[in-house]
């Protein structure tokens, strides 16, 4: 047998083995969206940190629609609740999602600037904040920014007696942490 016939089925087998290699390797972004909610974004006691005080389990539903390509980080809503214990029923407390884009939003209104070195807002119904300027690089878009953003449902601002300072107390601390993991996911921390 002539040995030309065995280099392209050698190839083809090395090239498996790498490919399932690479898939099976442990990374930061296999083991966060594993360990948290929102593909890897939050931790269970962090999530549950906004809240309309009438109790029930918490429950995260990652909302991905029919169709979407490429990284799922991008098409994906996730609705965070709590699931009263009389029924089915959800009642949402907020969103998060990650967003490409080449331009800021202007801060909602009563929103604070964040400092130390972030990008972007937090406010009592709704927070934008950056991931590091590598991130974009990193996480395969053309887009400038990377911003995740969170969107406070209205009971759990009615729960909290409108009380502005508990609000953007409890979203800087989601919203961060948010930052952070996908930071650490896609190893482009600041």
């Amino acid at each position: 047998m002539d040995k030309k016939y065995l280099v392209l089925p050698v190839v083809l087998v090395v090239a498996a083995a790498v490919m399932a290699a690479v898939q099976l390797w442990p990374s930061e972004l296999k083991d966060l969206r594993a360990q948290n909610l929102c593909l890897g974004m939050l931790t269970e006691q962090t999530a549950g940190g906004l809240d309309d005080r009438k109790g029930g389990e918490l429950m995260v539903d990652e909302y991905e629609p029919e169709g979407s390509k490429g990284d799922p980080v991008f098409s994906t809503i996730c609705f965070v609740g709590r699931k009263t214990s009389e029924s089915t029923t959800y009642r949402g407390q907020y969103t998060l999602d990650v967003q490409a884009t080449n331009l800021l939003n202007a801060p909602a209104q009563g929103a604070t600037r964040l400092a130390g070195g972030r990008s972007g807002w937090v406010g009592p119904r709704q927070s934008e904040v950056q991931l590091p300027a590598a991130c974009p690089k990193e996480m395969r878009t053309d887009a400038s920014y990377v911003t995740v953003v969170l969107k406070v449902a209205p009971g759990v601002v009615a729960a909290q007696n409108w009380n502005d300072n508990a609000l953007t107390k409890a979203s800087r601390t989601i919203i961060l942490e948010a930052v952070d993991n996908l930071a650490k996911q896609y190893d482009c921390e600041a």
